[in-house]
């Protein structure tokens, strides 16, 4: 039988980079794959239920950093050679594999962030380095342009070993609702008869732009600020973001309504090298402000088009801003597009990019 061996640090459903690992079960296993999942820690019974078979690594006794990975990247050569899988899919943890499934460009956003290069030092750079460097994968997969153009530049990899493959759109979840389901949310999360534009993220403020989006209204005129109710959901330090018209919303456990419940969706983030949150809510039909330094951006066509900003920039956030804020028309007309846009990544079309990449390995 052939068999495919999914190698993941931590896998726990609710992360983005966990998510795209279950995305790989499925589609080994809708071609016929046994698959093999190896974590250092993961949700043993949610893998099962998908039908892998799990591998718990040994812990390492002293926490965090290098050596734990060093540690867990040993234990999975030893599994390799004795289940000798058909394929081994890395994501990132181990330095040894078929296909490396990339999800952060560390070095970049080292760069973008915080405005100098990732010391050499720090975990990442010495589990990243040589792996990239050395090209250790027959493949690799890229979750936007923004990180095989970096990668192709930065390590010299050739353009015909990446292929970009988006991650998938869970169409069962992330959908548009009629006006009259979304007013019934609004009441629900509380919010007034003003338009509320909110931004969405796991946490890390400053990766994701927090305190360019507080500049970006305080641009607005005051006229459109009265207009406005203005939201954050994710879990970070709050301190230094602590404004009067700002409101921090706790993390939900359903997520798609509250993209169906606000009326602008906005991630003006230094770099997100995907950004799952935007291909959500742009499935839930919800209009989206984000920057060219986001890869869910470059899904964004037509009219929508327009609100991906430059990076970094806090006027043209403004712009965007008052101009969603400015016309009803142009909302529902871009979120309408958003939800059409979205559908191009529902996971039912993902298996056969997954093809191009697998099927020659």
């Amino acid at each position: 039988m052939k068999t495919a061996l999914i190698c993941m640090l931590q896998l726990h459903k609710n992360s983005g980079s966990a998510r795209t690992a279950f995305e790989n079960i499925r589609y080994f296993k809708s071609r016929g794959f046994q698959v093999h999942v190896v974590a250092m820690t993961m949700d043993k019974e949610l893998l099962e239920a998908e039908g892998a078979i799990t591998h718990k690594t040994f812990p390492w006794i002293k926490g965090t950093g290098f050596t734990r990975r060093r540690w867990y990247n040993w234990q999975v050569k030893m599994l390799r050679k004795k289940i000798n899988p058909t394929v081994t899919v890395g994501h990132g943890d181990i330095q040894e594999q078929d296909v490396l499934t990339l999800h952060n460009s560390v070095f970049l956003a080292s760069e973008l962030i915080h405005g100098k290069t990732l010391d050499h030092k720090h975990e990442m750079y010495l589990t990243h380095g040589p792996l990239l460097k050395n090209h250790l994968f027959k493949k690799m997969i890229a979750n936007s342009l923004l990180m095989k153009n970096d990668t192709i530049q930065r390590f010299n990899v050739s353009p015909e070993k990446i292929h970009v493959v988006y991650p998938a759109l869970d169409t069962h979840t992330f959908y548009p609702i009629p006006p009259s389901e979304k007013i019934k949310l609004r009441h629900r999360f509380g919010f007034s008869d003003k338009l509320v534009v909110a931004l969405v993220t796991s946490g890390n403020f400053k990766k994701r732009g927090l305190d360019l989006f507080i500049e970006a209204i305080k641009l607005l005129p005051q006229d459109l600020k009265d207009k406005i109710d203005v939201r954050v959901v994710g879990k970070d330090e709050r301190g230094q973001y602590k404004n009067s018209f700002l409101t921090f919303d706790p993390a939900l456990d359903d997520i798609q309504n509250y993209y169906r419940a606000i009326d602008i969706f906005i991630l003006p983030a230094r770099i997100e090298e995907f950004g799952r949150v935007v291909l959500e809510a742009m499935g839930c039909g919800t209009p989206v402000i984000t920057t060219d330094k986001v890869g869910a951006g470059e899904l964004l066509e037509g009219e929508s088009r327009a609100f991906v900003v430059a990076s970094h920039q806090i006027q043209p956030l403004t712009a965007a801003l008052q101009t969603l804020i400015e016309s009803a028309d142009l909302r529902e007309k871009v979120g309408q597009l958003n939800a059409q846009l979205a559908l191009k990544e529902a996971e039912d079309k993902l298996y056969a990019k997954f093809d191009r990449v697998f099927l020659d390995i």
